[in-house]
């Protein structure tokens, strides 16, 4: 998830096995939708708003994330 802070993006894809990719799902992170890059962390982490949430993702689990800015 290479994407720049506080930009809507869309999820392109979510790149998990099944079982993974149900849980990112139920979280708000499925593609089609639109995310938020609100901080990121140490080793490539990422905290994403999705609605009013907030998900702390791993360097890896971003990783399995792609994205490209949203269009207005």
């Amino acid at each position: 998830m290479d994407c720049p802070l506080d930009t809507d993006v869309l999820v392109r894809a979510v790149r998990f096995e099944a079982d993974a990719a149900l849980r990112m799902r139920e979280i708000g992170l499925r593609p089609g939708g639109t995310v938020r890059v609100v901080q990121r962390a140490a080793f490539g982490g990422r905290v994403v708003a999705t609605g009013a949430g907030r998900l702390a993702l791993d360097g890896a689990t971003a990783a399995c994330v792609d994205v490209e800015v949203a269009t207005q």
